[in-house]
């Protein structure tokens, strides 16, 4: 079978309807009532904040479960629709790279790790759906839903591609550089195969606009932090800014893999070694800082 899907979010409504309301209490009953049905779901989230340094529990308790009652419409509207869209954005997805991919699409109620996450479950390349972060975005609409399954699953196809592992290619993101054309591969290949620039992440209609008038701060920034050792999550996270506008680092690696197609084909771009891709997205952001 070409994929799988585990869905945890029925587990999920069972537990919820006899779980307390204190967010404090829901923290401990989340972590031994609901995710000990799933621990290697439960061990892929700890350890991603682990792996930050953050206390998952004060994120879960401050951030996540306080509003979580008012989510459910949203979440349950998201996993119907899931439900209905999977299927048909993995057959574009196949279709678009014409071979065979094995993958398990894991549906949850999690701790804020991504409204999508390209990794590795029960041994298989994975694609986890949390449900908490879907309806924080609004992104329960099936055409959201669908870009953010093939953004996911183009991750995926890049890993394939270069012949690692998930935990190999997390290992090759925390080079800020191959971040950038990671997530810049994994937009460009989300908008090809749905035949357009559909910009899912943009919260409003001014984002796009501001992003390309700003392309060159972007890019100079950026290389700033690249230099000088510093952090670049802002560029990348939904809860993170650079300037009050969130996620613009998706629209900056976009335009450097555009930037690519001209001279490559894309499995050419997928797989260029890591020289190739510092010294790409070195000289394309000189060059954009330079435009400022």
């Amino acid at each position: 079978m070409p994929y799988t899907i585990v869905d945890a979010y029925p587990t999920f409504k069972e537990w919820w309807e006899r779980a307390g309301s204190s967010p404090d209490r829901l923290v401990e009953a989340w972590e031994k009532d609901y995710m000990s049905r799933f621990p290697e779901l439960l061990w892929l989230q700890v350890k991603n904040y682990e792996d930050m340094g953050i206390d998952w529990r004060e994120i879960a308790g401050e951030r996540i479960f306080p509003g979580l009652k008012n989510m459910l419409p949203l979440m349950e509207e998201a996993w119907q629709n899931l439900l209905e869209v999977i299927p048909g954005a993995f057959k574009k997805f196949v279709d678009f790279w014409k071979r065979d991919f094995d993958v398990t699409f894991v549906i949850y109620v999690g701790i804020g790790c991504g409204a999508g996450w390209a990794t590795e479950y029960g041994g298989r390349y994975a694609v986890l759906l949390g449900l908490e972060n879907i309806a924080e975005l609004e992104w329960q609409s099936k055409g959201d839903l669908e870009g953010l399954i093939l953004h996911e699953l183009s991750h995926i196809a890049h890993m394939v591609l270069r012949g690692v592992s998930a935990k190999e290619f997390e290992g090759l993101e925390a080079d800020p550089l191959f971040l950038l054309y990671s997530e810049g591969f994994a937009t460009r290949c989300e908008h090809l195969i749905l035949g357009g620039e559909v910009w899912r992440i943009a919260p409003d209609e001014s984002w796009l606009e501001w992003c390309g008038d700003n392309l060159g701060f972007l890019a100079s920034e950026y290389l700033r932090r690249v230099e000088e050792n510093e952090p670049v999550n802002d560029f990348f996270g939904s809860w993170l800014s650079v300037e009050g506008r969130s996620q613009v680092g998706y629209y900056l690696g976009h335009e450097f893999v555009k930037s690519l197609e001209g001279r490559m084909s894309l499995e050419e771009v997928a797989v260029m070694s890591m020289e190739d891709v510092r010294r790409h997205a070195r000289r394309f952001l000189e060059a954009l800082a330079s435009t400022r």
